[in-house]
Protein backbone atom coordinates (compact mmCIF):
# COMPACT_ATOMS: atom_id res chain seq x y z
CA UNK A 1 0.00 0.00 0.00
CA UNK A 2 1.19 3.07 -0.93
CA UNK A 3 2.42 5.85 1.87
CA UNK A 4 1.52 3.12 4.41
CA UNK A 5 2.95 2.39 7.95
CA UNK A 6 6.00 0.90 6.69
CA UNK A 7 7.01 3.82 6.48
CA UNK A 8 8.11 4.00 10.20
CA UNK A 9 11.63 3.05 11.38
CA UNK A 10 11.68 -1.01 11.11
CA UNK A 11 14.13 -3.60 10.57
CA UNK A 12 15.12 -4.24 6.57
CA UNK A 13 12.90 -7.08 5.52
CA UNK A 14 14.62 -10.59 6.08
CA UNK A 15 16.55 -9.65 8.94
CA UNK A 16 14.62 -10.98 11.68
CA UNK A 17 14.79 -14.25 9.58
CA UNK A 18 18.34 -14.71 10.38
CA UNK A 19 19.80 -16.10 13.67
CA UNK A 20 21.16 -12.78 14.41
CA UNK A 21 21.59 -12.94 18.64
CA UNK A 22 23.45 -16.75 18.05
CA UNK A 23 25.77 -14.75 15.37
CA UNK A 24 26.59 -11.90 18.20
CA UNK A 25 27.44 -14.99 20.40
CA UNK A 26 29.16 -16.85 18.00
CA UNK A 27 31.69 -13.53 17.07
CA UNK A 28 32.06 -12.75 20.86
CA UNK A 29 33.50 -16.17 21.51
CA UNK A 30 35.95 -16.41 18.00
CA UNK A 31 36.71 -12.49 19.04
CA UNK A 32 37.56 -13.69 22.95
CA UNK A 33 39.59 -16.84 21.73
CA UNK A 34 41.65 -15.06 18.94
CA UNK A 35 42.33 -11.71 21.39
CA UNK A 36 43.71 -14.49 24.03
CA UNK A 37 45.80 -16.44 21.50
CA UNK A 38 47.87 -13.57 19.76
CA UNK A 39 47.95 -11.55 22.88
CA UNK A 40 49.36 -14.60 24.85
CA UNK A 41 47.50 -12.81 28.12
CA UNK A 42 44.91 -14.00 30.13
CA UNK A 43 44.28 -15.67 33.52
CA UNK A 44 42.81 -18.93 31.36
CA UNK A 45 44.40 -18.62 28.25
CA UNK A 46 47.48 -18.36 28.95
CA UNK A 47 48.59 -19.55 25.46
CA UNK A 48 50.81 -22.94 25.32
CA UNK A 49 53.22 -22.90 22.92
CA UNK A 50 51.40 -25.87 21.06
CA UNK A 51 48.45 -24.39 19.36
CA UNK A 52 46.28 -27.58 19.17
CA UNK A 53 46.28 -27.77 23.34
CA UNK A 54 45.80 -24.04 23.72
CA UNK A 55 42.61 -24.47 20.94
CA UNK A 56 41.44 -27.68 22.98
CA UNK A 57 41.35 -26.06 26.27
CA UNK A 58 39.42 -23.04 24.43
CA UNK A 59 36.78 -24.62 22.41
CA UNK A 60 36.07 -26.91 25.82
CA UNK A 61 35.66 -23.63 27.79
CA UNK A 62 33.63 -21.95 25.22
CA UNK A 63 31.52 -25.42 25.29
CA UNK A 64 30.42 -24.79 28.96
CA UNK A 65 30.04 -20.87 28.02
CA UNK A 66 27.39 -22.39 25.66
CA UNK A 67 26.16 -24.44 27.77
CA UNK A 68 25.31 -21.78 30.00
CA UNK A 69 24.01 -18.92 27.68
CA UNK A 70 21.92 -21.88 25.90
CA UNK A 71 20.11 -22.94 28.98
CA UNK A 72 19.08 -19.48 29.78
CA UNK A 73 18.37 -18.52 26.08
CA UNK A 74 16.07 -21.50 25.70
CA UNK A 75 14.79 -22.73 29.07
CA UNK A 76 15.20 -19.92 31.66
CA UNK A 77 14.29 -16.84 29.91
CA UNK A 78 11.49 -17.94 27.67
CA UNK A 79 9.72 -20.58 30.54
CA UNK A 80 10.31 -18.41 33.91
CA UNK A 81 10.71 -14.96 33.07
CA UNK A 82 8.55 -14.57 30.21
CA UNK A 83 6.17 -16.55 32.79
CA UNK A 84 6.47 -13.85 35.17
CA UNK A 85 7.47 -16.31 37.68
CA UNK A 86 10.21 -14.53 39.20
CA UNK A 87 11.35 -16.08 42.26
CA UNK A 88 11.89 -19.61 40.19
CA UNK A 89 13.83 -17.69 37.45
CA UNK A 90 15.97 -16.15 40.35
CA UNK A 91 16.83 -19.54 42.27
CA UNK A 92 17.43 -21.16 38.81
CA UNK A 93 19.43 -17.94 37.60
CA UNK A 94 21.72 -18.68 40.67
CA UNK A 95 21.87 -22.54 40.41
CA UNK A 96 23.30 -22.22 36.80
CA UNK A 97 25.66 -19.22 37.82
CA UNK A 98 27.35 -21.75 40.48
CA UNK A 99 27.11 -25.06 38.38
CA UNK A 100 28.89 -22.86 35.44
CA UNK A 101 31.51 -21.58 38.53
CA UNK A 102 32.46 -25.29 39.37
CA UNK A 103 32.72 -26.56 35.71
CA UNK A 104 34.58 -23.59 34.66
CA UNK A 105 37.01 -24.12 38.06
CA UNK A 106 37.56 -27.66 37.77
CA UNK A 107 38.41 -27.30 34.71
CA UNK A 108 40.79 -24.70 35.03
CA UNK A 109 42.72 -26.37 37.82
CA UNK A 110 42.80 -29.95 35.42
CA UNK A 111 44.37 -27.56 32.95
CA UNK A 112 46.74 -25.88 35.22
CA UNK A 113 45.45 -22.62 33.72
CA UNK A 114 46.82 -19.88 35.90
CA UNK A 115 48.93 -21.97 38.44
CA UNK A 116 51.93 -19.73 37.27
CA UNK A 117 52.12 -16.75 37.45
CA UNK A 118 55.65 -15.40 36.81
CA UNK A 119 58.22 -17.07 39.85
CA UNK A 120 55.12 -17.38 41.79
CA UNK A 121 52.97 -20.92 42.61
CA UNK A 122 49.93 -21.07 43.87
CA UNK A 123 48.30 -23.25 46.42
CA UNK A 124 44.90 -25.42 45.13
CA UNK A 125 42.93 -23.38 47.61
CA UNK A 126 44.66 -19.98 46.40
CA UNK A 127 44.03 -20.99 42.88
CA UNK A 128 40.42 -21.82 43.56
CA UNK A 129 39.54 -18.21 45.24
CA UNK A 130 41.33 -16.60 42.15
CA UNK A 131 39.34 -18.60 39.83
CA UNK A 132 36.08 -18.43 41.24
CA UNK A 133 37.05 -14.63 41.30
CA UNK A 134 36.88 -14.20 37.85
CA UNK A 135 34.66 -17.53 36.40
CA UNK A 136 31.38 -16.03 39.06
CA UNK A 137 31.79 -12.72 37.47
CA UNK A 138 32.36 -14.08 33.85
CA UNK A 139 29.27 -16.30 34.39
CA UNK A 140 26.66 -13.36 35.45
CA UNK A 141 27.95 -11.05 32.08
CA UNK A 142 27.22 -14.65 29.78
CA UNK A 143 23.98 -14.64 31.83
CA UNK A 144 23.06 -10.83 31.15
CA UNK A 145 24.27 -11.13 27.72
CA UNK A 146 22.08 -13.71 26.97
CA UNK A 147 18.77 -11.46 28.98
CA UNK A 148 19.66 -8.88 26.86
CA UNK A 149 19.99 -10.75 23.91
CA UNK A 150 17.01 -12.49 24.03
CA UNK A 151 14.62 -9.34 25.01
CA UNK A 152 15.83 -7.68 22.08
CA UNK A 153 14.95 -10.64 19.90
CA UNK A 154 11.67 -10.75 21.20
CA UNK A 155 10.96 -7.16 20.94
CA UNK A 156 11.72 -7.10 17.79
CA UNK A 157 9.89 -10.42 16.33
CA UNK A 158 7.01 -8.85 18.53
CA UNK A 159 6.94 -5.30 16.71
CA UNK A 160 7.25 -7.17 13.34
CA UNK A 161 4.13 -9.26 14.24
CA UNK A 162 2.05 -5.94 15.59
CA UNK A 163 3.15 -4.48 12.32
CA UNK A 164 1.80 -7.42 10.08
CA UNK A 165 -1.12 -7.28 12.20
CA UNK A 166 -1.72 -3.08 11.58
CA UNK A 167 -1.12 -3.82 7.85
CA UNK A 168 -3.98 -6.78 7.54
CA UNK A 169 -5.92 -4.59 10.03
CA UNK A 170 -5.48 -1.39 6.72
CA UNK A 171 -5.86 -3.45 4.16
CA UNK A 172 -9.48 -5.64 5.57
CA UNK A 173 -10.51 -1.66 6.20
CA UNK A 174 -9.89 -0.54 2.98
CA UNK A 175 -11.38 -3.48 1.52
CA UNK A 176 -14.50 -2.96 3.51
CA UNK A 177 -14.44 0.82 2.54
CA UNK A 178 -14.51 -0.35 -0.99
CA UNK A 179 -17.41 -2.45 -0.77
CA UNK A 180 -19.26 0.52 0.72
CA UNK A 181 -18.13 2.26 -2.22
CA UNK A 182 -19.17 0.26 -5.15
CA UNK A 183 -23.24 -0.11 -4.03
CA UNK A 184 -23.42 3.66 -3.31
CA UNK A 185 -21.91 4.61 -7.01
CA UNK A 186 -24.09 1.89 -8.40
CA UNK A 187 -27.20 3.46 -6.21
CA UNK A 188 -26.32 6.86 -7.43
CA UNK A 189 -26.17 6.25 -11.09
CA UNK A 190 -28.82 3.70 -11.00
CA UNK A 191 -31.10 7.09 -9.95
CA UNK A 192 -29.94 8.84 -12.70
CA UNK A 193 -30.86 5.70 -15.24
CA UNK A 194 -34.44 5.70 -13.36
CA UNK A 195 -34.87 9.26 -14.19
CA UNK A 196 -34.52 8.83 -17.83
CA UNK A 197 -36.62 5.76 -18.42
CA UNK A 198 -38.90 7.41 -16.48
CA UNK A 199 -39.14 10.74 -19.11
CA UNK A 200 -38.76 7.79 -22.02
CA UNK A 201 -35.81 8.89 -23.15
CA UNK A 202 -34.27 7.21 -26.19
CA UNK A 203 -30.71 7.62 -24.51
CA UNK A 204 -31.75 5.11 -21.28
CA UNK A 205 -30.19 1.80 -23.52
CA UNK A 206 -26.88 3.64 -23.62
CA UNK A 207 -26.99 4.72 -20.19
CA UNK A 208 -27.17 1.00 -19.38
CA UNK A 209 -24.70 0.24 -21.63
CA UNK A 210 -22.36 2.83 -19.98
CA UNK A 211 -23.15 1.74 -16.38
CA UNK A 212 -21.87 -1.74 -17.78
CA UNK A 213 -18.33 -0.40 -18.79
CA UNK A 214 -18.13 1.14 -15.64
CA UNK A 215 -19.47 -1.48 -13.52
CA UNK A 216 -16.83 -4.05 -15.37
CA UNK A 217 -14.19 -1.42 -14.19
CA UNK A 218 -14.91 -1.51 -10.86
CA UNK A 219 -15.13 -5.41 -10.89
CA UNK A 220 -11.95 -6.21 -12.41
CA UNK A 221 -9.69 -3.14 -11.67
CA UNK A 222 -10.42 -1.95 -8.36
CA UNK A 223 -9.39 -4.83 -6.61
CA UNK A 224 -5.97 -4.12 -7.32
CA UNK A 225 -3.72 -1.47 -4.92
CA UNK A 226 -2.86 1.11 -7.72
CA UNK A 227 -3.80 1.52 -11.38
CA UNK A 228 -2.09 3.74 -14.32
CA UNK A 229 -3.17 7.90 -13.78
CA UNK A 230 -5.08 6.80 -17.43
CA UNK A 231 -7.34 3.85 -16.37
CA UNK A 232 -8.55 6.18 -13.55
CA UNK A 233 -9.27 9.35 -16.37
CA UNK A 234 -11.02 7.17 -18.34
CA UNK A 235 -13.18 5.71 -15.79
CA UNK A 236 -14.13 9.30 -14.93
CA UNK A 237 -14.48 10.08 -18.46
CA UNK A 238 -16.82 7.09 -18.47
CA UNK A 239 -19.10 8.24 -15.50
CA UNK A 240 -19.42 11.98 -17.21
CA UNK A 241 -20.46 10.21 -20.35
CA UNK A 242 -23.35 8.68 -18.36
CA UNK A 243 -24.10 11.69 -16.68
CA UNK A 244 -24.35 13.99 -19.79
CA UNK A 245 -27.02 11.90 -20.95
CA UNK A 246 -29.50 13.59 -19.12
CA UNK A 247 -28.43 16.55 -20.64
CA UNK A 248 -29.77 17.75 -23.77
CA UNK A 249 -27.26 16.70 -26.94
CA UNK A 250 -26.46 19.92 -28.20
CA UNK A 251 -25.58 21.12 -24.80
CA UNK A 252 -23.38 18.16 -23.76
CA UNK A 253 -20.35 19.14 -24.87
CA UNK A 254 -20.26 22.70 -23.46
CA UNK A 255 -21.81 22.46 -19.73
CA UNK A 256 -19.18 20.25 -18.43
CA UNK A 257 -15.17 21.33 -19.15
CA UNK A 258 -12.72 18.86 -17.74
CA UNK A 259 -9.57 20.22 -17.88
CA UNK A 260 -6.11 17.52 -17.80
CA UNK A 261 -2.58 18.85 -17.72
CA UNK A 262 -0.12 15.85 -17.12
CA UNK A 263 3.76 15.71 -17.78
CA UNK A 264 4.73 13.98 -21.03
CA UNK A 265 4.35 9.86 -20.03
CA UNK A 266 2.84 10.83 -16.67
CA UNK A 267 -0.58 8.89 -17.37
CA UNK A 268 1.03 5.31 -17.41
CA UNK A 269 3.89 6.45 -15.15
CA UNK A 270 1.74 7.61 -12.44
CA UNK A 271 -0.12 5.45 -10.24
CA UNK A 272 -2.94 5.68 -7.20
CA UNK A 273 -5.14 3.78 -6.28
CA UNK A 274 -8.46 3.04 -7.77
CA UNK A 275 -11.42 5.36 -7.60
CA UNK A 276 -10.35 7.73 -5.44
CA UNK A 277 -11.11 10.88 -7.98
CA UNK A 278 -14.43 9.47 -8.30
CA UNK A 279 -16.49 10.50 -5.09
CA UNK A 280 -15.69 14.20 -5.50
CA UNK A 281 -17.01 14.03 -9.17
CA UNK A 282 -20.61 12.36 -7.66
CA UNK A 283 -20.64 14.94 -5.09
CA UNK A 284 -20.42 17.15 -8.08
CA UNK A 285 -23.88 15.74 -9.68
CA UNK A 286 -25.25 14.36 -7.23
CA UNK A 287 -25.86 17.81 -5.47
CA UNK A 288 -25.43 20.01 -8.42
CA UNK A 289 -27.71 21.68 -10.48
CA UNK A 290 -27.79 20.64 -14.23
CA UNK A 291 -29.33 23.56 -15.27
CA UNK A 292 -26.78 25.56 -14.14
CA UNK A 293 -24.84 27.66 -17.13
CA UNK A 294 -22.66 28.31 -18.49
CA UNK A 295 -21.23 25.18 -16.97
CA UNK A 296 -22.43 22.35 -14.35
CA UNK A 297 -19.63 21.45 -13.10
CA UNK A 298 -15.71 22.08 -14.33
CA UNK A 299 -13.07 19.41 -13.13
CA UNK A 300 -9.48 20.00 -13.37
CA UNK A 301 -6.73 17.42 -12.89
CA UNK A 302 -3.18 18.24 -12.78
CA UNK A 303 0.01 16.39 -11.96
CA UNK A 304 3.20 18.03 -11.61
CA UNK A 305 6.50 16.93 -12.33
CA UNK A 306 7.48 15.82 -8.82
CA UNK A 307 4.52 13.51 -8.77
CA UNK A 308 1.95 15.71 -7.12
CA UNK A 309 -1.67 15.11 -7.84
CA UNK A 310 -4.04 18.19 -7.91
CA UNK A 311 -7.94 17.87 -8.56
CA UNK A 312 -10.44 20.07 -8.50
CA UNK A 313 -14.27 19.91 -8.88
CA UNK A 314 -16.21 22.90 -8.65
CA UNK A 315 -20.10 22.77 -9.15
CA UNK A 316 -23.17 25.36 -9.04
CA UNK A 317 -25.74 24.27 -5.81
CA UNK A 318 -29.16 22.95 -7.04
CA UNK A 319 -31.64 25.11 -5.58
CA UNK A 320 -32.57 23.82 -1.89
CA UNK A 321 -29.39 21.20 -2.44
CA UNK A 322 -27.36 22.73 0.60
CA UNK A 323 -23.98 23.64 0.24
CA UNK A 324 -22.61 20.41 -1.79
CA UNK A 325 -21.90 18.39 1.13
CA UNK A 326 -23.00 14.52 1.55
CA UNK A 327 -26.31 14.18 3.42
CA UNK A 328 -26.61 12.44 5.83
CA UNK A 329 -25.88 8.87 6.25
CA UNK A 330 -23.69 9.53 2.68
CA UNK A 331 -20.64 7.47 2.86
CA UNK A 332 -18.85 8.73 -0.45
CA UNK A 333 -16.66 11.72 0.83
CA UNK A 334 -16.62 10.14 4.51
CA UNK A 335 -15.22 7.02 2.40
CA UNK A 336 -12.79 9.24 0.49
CA UNK A 337 -11.62 11.25 3.51
CA UNK A 338 -10.68 7.72 5.30
CA UNK A 339 -9.08 6.14 2.26
CA UNK A 340 -6.82 8.70 1.95
CA UNK A 341 -5.65 8.59 5.56
CA UNK A 342 -4.92 5.36 5.42
CA UNK A 343 -3.61 5.45 2.18
CA UNK A 344 -1.55 8.90 2.20
CA UNK A 345 -0.54 9.58 5.85
CA UNK A 346 1.04 13.15 5.92
CA UNK A 347 0.74 13.28 2.34
CA UNK A 348 -2.95 14.57 1.45
CA UNK A 349 -5.05 17.31 1.50
CA UNK A 350 -8.40 17.82 0.86
CA UNK A 351 -10.45 20.97 1.54
CA UNK A 352 -13.66 22.41 0.50
CA UNK A 353 -15.02 25.25 0.11
CA UNK A 354 -18.83 26.59 0.05
CA UNK A 355 -21.30 29.52 -0.54
CA UNK A 356 -25.03 29.23 -1.22
CA UNK A 357 -25.08 29.71 -4.66
CA UNK A 358 -21.45 27.10 -5.66
CA UNK A 359 -18.96 23.68 -4.10
CA UNK A 360 -15.76 23.30 -4.75
CA UNK A 361 -13.76 20.42 -3.62
CA UNK A 362 -9.87 20.22 -4.09
CA UNK A 363 -7.75 17.46 -3.44
CA UNK A 364 -4.04 16.85 -3.29
CA UNK A 365 -1.95 14.34 -2.84
CA UNK A 366 2.24 13.04 -3.14
CA UNK A 367 1.39 9.77 -5.81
Amino acid sequence: MPRSSARRLLLPTGVLQVPWPHLVWLGLLVYTDAQLWFTRAGLYYQAPENAAEFWRNALLADGVDCALFYLNYLVLQPKLFRARRWLAFLGATVAALLVFAVARVGASVLWQEGVQQGPMSLNLEAHVQLLLAYHLPLGGLILLLSNGLRLADDYLRERESRRELEQQHLRTELSLLKTQLHPHFLFNTLNNIYSLTLQASPQAPEAVLRLAELMRYQLYDSPEDLVPLAREISHLRGFLALQLLRLPPDEADDVLPFTILLPPGAEYARRLPPMLLLPLVENAFKHGDLAARPHVARLHLQVEPEGRLLFQVQNQVAVGGGPGLEAAGGVGLANLHRRLELLYPGQHSLTTAATPEAFCARLEVQL
